[in-house]
């Protein structure tokens, strides 16, 4: 039903204009969703950027105002602050994305939890433990490499930031099967963690046991999402 809401209204317009919580990011922010962003979804794409940053947003909305209360806060990075990205031909250098990051993080407190979601050509979400300076690896398309440019992207940061080393521990997490779900998966990722804590984390229950996501796992964050966005609408 969303859906199909969704899909006779957004071809009315040329651009939604999504508002996020200033402390989401820790600035003022928004983004504009067109079309194509509802087609990924609706079609179960590869998501694009700003669906991901648009769900950040529902999972920050749900943290902030919704039960139960947690005792521990979670930040989000701005997937464009850290993701490859060309400008002027050129591709975005690993030491200004590390000291992007790093001033951001300069500016969170200890014991937080922080996202990073990564797009070096599909989706992955590295997730900085600040309390045990470590950080976990999630790729669903392989549970045994871990990219080698967020890992100095994240390291690098740590060193700007307090001088220490990172640790980075490789995290199971689930496989998914084709090739557009990797954004899904992520997007899973990021609420079971919302949800349980760096604890899921820790002790390797992502998924709660599960070798792959069902559909029905996928067609939730895909609803959850869509109903989120066509609030803007109406």
């Amino acid at each position: 039903m969303t859906a199909m809401m969704a899909d006779g209204q957004v071809t009315k317009v040329d651009s939604i204009k999504v508002q996020s919580e200033n402390d989401l990011f820790g600035y003022d922010s928004y983004t504009y969703l067109t079309w194509d962003d509802f087609e990924v979804v609706l079609t179960m794409d590869e998501l694009t950027g700003v669906v991901i940053v648009s769900y950040m947003i529902v999972l920050f909305r749900k943290m902030k105002y919704g039960p139960p209360e947690r005792d521990h806060i979670i930040f989000f990075v701005n997937p464009s602050l850290i993701s490859p990205s060309t400008r002027k031909g050129k591709s975005k250098n690993i030491d200004d994305a590390s000291r992007g990051l790093a001033d951001w993080l300069s500016s969170r407190k200890g014991n937080d939890i922080i996202f990073m979601p990564y797009n070096p050509g599909h989706w992955v979400l590295g997730v900085l433990d600040m309390n045990s300076d470590s950080c976990y690896y999630l790729d669903s398309l392989s549970s045994g490499n871990f990219n080698m440019q967020l890992k100095q992207i994240g390291n690098g940061s740590v060193l700007y930031t307090s001088g220490s080393n990172e640790r980075v521990k490789l995290d199971w997490c689930p496989v998914h099967p084709g090739s557009t779900e990797c954004g899904y998966y992520m997007l899973r990722f990021m609420k079971e963690t919302v949800e349980e804590g760096i604890e899921v984390l820790v002790k390797d229950n992502l998924g709660d046991g599960k070798v792959e996501y069902t559909t029905d796992d996928i067609d939730e964050k895909r609803e959850e999402w869509l109903e989120f966005v066509t609030g803007f609408i109406y």
